[in-house]
């Protein structure tokens, strides 16, 4: 079990930080918290007890057991420190050795990975001593995760709003897991094309794209150069991630070969249409011009997986997906054979539990020496890891 620190300094975003709590022992971390005085103004210590399971520090002298040099000991024993909310005086503080709180003590203490989130007003943030002070804590390799602008507590807009929970456990989760794929290049295709007959209509189909991020976060996790070429969807775009959004099949298919000999693994998740409309018109056609039926003539679309395969170099591993309405092993190791992949993932699209659109999927994971893993229903973030440490273990660990 991983274990992370969490100092919260004085700012009214403190609140978040329960949030943040609550989300990294959902993923199963073991959080510990670390209060300024001034913090505890904000939100109560036996909050953070709560939702924690972990008696809170705020007096060195009052909370921590100084038998054992806790302040010592704690740094030893966790894995990083991540101070979200920091304020500007503790920032100040924590550049010129001031170390006047426990949370300070802990942050001299601590040799292993240090995130600093700063939280307050445009102002204070960009003011020279306090950008001065960011670039010295940098200097010394801490890692600081840069302010949202929006709204501000005093009412004002600009740069200085804590980041959401969600993304900070996000950059939590990046820095502590393990690097298997350490500079792999990894190109991999996610979400819907869509196939134009007119300016404003198109033919799709309702994939989420949720495989292809999942895929493209964890990839970068386990510490992966990553690009994910994805069609148009309401996903956020993943940070630390070359992100391209394309529209139909042949977008995709030319920067995927823009891109794939330069590339070690290639992750072909996308839900790519099969036929697109033979004529585009531009503008819209009108309604009105069309009596009864109007024929939508469909070509066929270039077999992206198929057509880089040509082109495949030694040592590159290719993964495709097949999506069927029932899970036809046959069916998917012939698609494995003829298009030269060295993996393939059936997923079946019928079922109302998994498939398109939904949060969780049932996969079987077949190899080119079918080697073959079978999945129950998991979330696709499961599944996402599962794909990549199959390949992890399939082909990377025995290149090192």
């Amino acid at each position: 079990m991983k274990k992370v620190l969490l100092g919260v300094s004085a700012s009214i975003s403190a609140y978040k930080a329960v949030e943040i709590v609550r989300l990294l022992k959902k993923r199963g971390y073991k959080v510990k918290v670390l209060m300024t005085e001034d913090a505890t103004k904000f939100v109560s210590p036996l909050t953070f007890e709560v939702v924690s399971e972990e008696a809170v520090i705020v007096d060195q002298f009052k909370d921590a057991d100084n038998k054992k040099v806790e302040h010592i000991r704690l740094a030893r024993e966790y894995d990083l420190l991540l101070i979200a909310p920091a304020s500007l005086d503790l920032i100040g503080k924590l550049s010129c050795g001031i170390a006047d709180s426990f949370l300070a003590l802990i942050f001299y203490a601590f040799e292993k990975k240090v995130l600093i989130s700063p939280a307050m007003n445009s102002s204070m943030y960009n003011h020279p001593v306090n950008q001065k002070n960011i670039e010295y804590l940098k200097s010394i390799r801490v890692d600081f995760i840069e302010p949202d602008s929006g709204s501000l507590a005093c009412g004002e807009e600009g740069i200085g709003r804590l980041p959401s929970p969600e993304y900070i456990v996000e950059r939590v989760e990046a820095e502590l897991t393990d690097k298997i794929l350490k500079d792999k290049k990894i190109l991999i295709t996610g979400g819907p094309t869509r196939e134009k007959f007119d300016d404003f209509r198109f033919l799709s189909n309702p994939s989420s794209g949720k495989t292809g991020l999942f895929l493209a976060e964890k990839a970068r996790n386990f510490g992966a150069k990553v690009t994910l070429i994805s069609g148009k969807t309401a996903l956020k775009r993943p940070w630390g991630v070359e992100y391209v959004e394309i529209e139909s099949a042949r977008d995709m298919e030319r920067e995927v070969k823009k891109r794939i000999k330069d590339i070690d693994i290639l992750i072909m998740s996308a839900a790519v249409a099969d036929f697109r409309p033979e004529i585009y018109k531009k503008g819209k056609i009108k309604k009105e011009k069309i009596k009864d039926t109007y024929d939508l003539k469909l070509v066929k679309n270039p077999d992206i997986l198929k057509e880089v395969s040509k082109a495949k170099k030694e040592g590159q591993i290719f993964v495709g997906f097949s999506a069927q309405e029932d899970l036809n092993m046959d069916e998917a190791k012939k698609k494995l054979k003829e298009k030269k992949l060295d993996l393939i993932v059936l997923n079946k699209i019928s079922d109302k539990r998994g498939g398109f659109e939904s949060d969780e999927n049932k996969v079987i994971i077949i190899s080119k020496d079918e080697d073959i893993e079978k999945t129950r229903f998991l979330s696709k973030e499961e599944i996402a890891e599962k794909i990549l440490k199959f390949i992890y273990e399939k082909w990377v660990k025995k290149e090192r």
